[in-house]
């Protein structure tokens, strides 16, 4: 008797019964209790019908016996442990596979349905909007209205629970440089909507940058293209013992700043909240009564006339934000009301705008610890020192 080495790559006749004469043993894998014997037309093999006639043979080539004589390979029926070992794992592969694939199928399927809690994010994923308006703010900014593509059937106002908290943002990807960039929606237009404002809709206030690479990417789409987002990111949740709120915003600062306003005297009935808005833009043109941000705001200040107040700041015109002003619109938010403080943290004091502008007022942010922190005071608020107001950077 020989030992032999193997190949266990089964090539032809996979299903061809033969009967071998004698029985050769080997060292084979567990599962593999086989016998080897060299191919003959001897009329004994007939004896062993009755043993192998269920087996299942193998063509192995083996260059011992010469390139005329080929060996077969052949299996022992199972034990019944070991047909119930195969059975129960069987059942178990069974189970995984089909779990996995009617998760599949439900999260394929699902995936682009209208969120049935009414949420329109599915955070960290984008999510596809489209858009349905551009209006032209100056020649430089404009709104962007956008509206998501699995809204269909939402009946209240997807985002209440960000409005309520305060200030929040989302991103808008740049497809092409793999890029994102952080926008702060606008509330709902209050007077003249252009457009047929619908549950989920979004605004934002876009102002088109020379090197900015998202900004320039959607001031080139036309309505109708598809845009992703992805958020919505919590920012500064107001407090509800929040009774005075000072607002220094610049250019696109405007938006957190109407976010401010929406949460203090829209979104909260029960707020008793005063706020005053300063707004700086470089050009008149940026700021205009005819424009629609302007025109929401003056609605506001005609809405609630003892708890808002609007004040417009041109560079171009030299109406700049000095230590004088400033010292004068924290000594009284509105003119003409005593203040009723509460607590010490309960006067806000917000800046908002472009990197210059942070710098001038109160200093730029800094990162610590890989988060965007605070940072010092600096600037014109350092030399104020306004003690009993707590300064909030955006």
């Amino acid at each position: 008797m020989h030992k032999i080495r193997i190949s266990t790559r089964p090539l032809l006749n996979l299903s061809q019964r033969w009967n071998p004469l004698t029985r050769n043993q080997f060292a084979l894998p567990p599962a593999f209790n086989c016998c080897l014997r060299q191919s003959s037309t001897n009329t004994t093999e007939q004896k062993l019908n009755d043993d192998w006639q269920y087996h299942t043979g193998y063509w192995i080539p083996f260059a011992r016996f010469g390139p005329q004589r080929r060996m077969k390979i052949y299996t022992k029926p199972p034990s019944l442990k070991d047909r119930e070992r195969v059975a129960t794992v069987d059942r178990r592969v069974y189970s995984v596979t089909t779990l996995c694939a009617i998760g599949g199928m439900l999260f394929f399927l699902l995936a682009d349905a209208p969120k049935q809690n009414g949420q329109i994010f599915d955070a960290p994923r984008f999510t596809s909007f489209t858009i349905i308006g551009k209006e032209l703010v100056s020649t430089t900014a404009f709104i962007l209205t956008v509206r998501p593509d699995n809204a269909a059937g939402l009946v209240e106002d997807p985002y209440t629970k960000e409005w309520k908290h305060g200030t929040w943002s989302v991103e808008f990807k740049q497809p092409q440089l793999q890029i994102a960039r952080s926008y702060t929606p606008l509330p709902s237009p209050t007077v003249d909507a252009r457009f047929d404002s619908k549950p989920g809709d979004l605004r934002f206030v876009i102002r088109r940058e020379e090197s900015g690479e998202v900004s320039n990417y959607l001031a080139g789409l036309p309505v109708g293209r598809k845009v992703e987002l992805r958020g919505p990111h919590l920012g500064i949740e107001l407090p509800g013992y929040t009774t005075e709120v000072l607002f220094l915003a610049g250019g696109t600062g405007i938006a957190p700043a109407m976010q401010v306003a929406h949460k203090l005297l829209e979104a909260d009935a029960t707020a008793s909240a005063r706020m005053h808005i300063v707004w700086a833009n470089r050009r008149r043109e940026d700021c205009l009564p005819t424009s629609c941000i302007p025109r929401e705001l003056e609605a506001l200040q005609h809405k609630h006339p003892g708890n808002f107040k609007m004040t417009y700041l041109v560079d171009a015109e030299q109406t700049l934000i000095d230590h004088k002003q400033l010292s004068t619109w924290t000594k009284n938010v509105l003119p003409g009301k005593s203040g009723f403080v509460t607590r010490t943290d309960s006067k806000l004091l917000f800046v908002s705008g472009p990197e210059g502008f942070m710098n001038v007022i109160a200093g730029a942010k800094k990162w610590e610890d890989g988060k965007e922190q605070q940072g010092e005071i600096s600037g014109l608020l350092k030399r104020l020192g306004p003690r009993d107001w707590k300064v909030i950077k955006l």
